[in-house]
């Protein structure tokens, strides 16, 4: 599997869907982000294969609601934040 370089925004999105299944909106207030900015990366998450959507429904505004689990088939120790690069 090739090795992917992503930032630290995208290894904490990648870690909090690690953690449980989130929306857009859970994410953007973790992160302090906005919607889209947050949409971005878990678009960019998806097209690598690390999240997928696991749930959609429509809400009551009539909007898409997805929640998004990372999809890892690979050792995750090393997205930990401060964890130390490989030599």
């Amino acid at each position: 599997m090739p090795e992917v370089d992503l930032d630290e925004t995208a290894k904490g999105i990648l870690m909090a869907t690690l953690a449980s299944p989130k929306t857009p909106g859970e994410l953007s207030r973790i992160f302090g982000l906005s919607g889209s900015i947050v949409v971005d990366y878990l678009e960019l998450l998806e097209h690598l294969g690390l999240v997928r959507v696991v749930l959609s429904y429509f809400g009551r505004d009539g909007r898409i609601v997805r929640y998004y689990e990372a999809d890892l088939p690979i050792d995750t120790s090393d997205l930990a934040p401060g964890a130390a690069a490989h030599s």
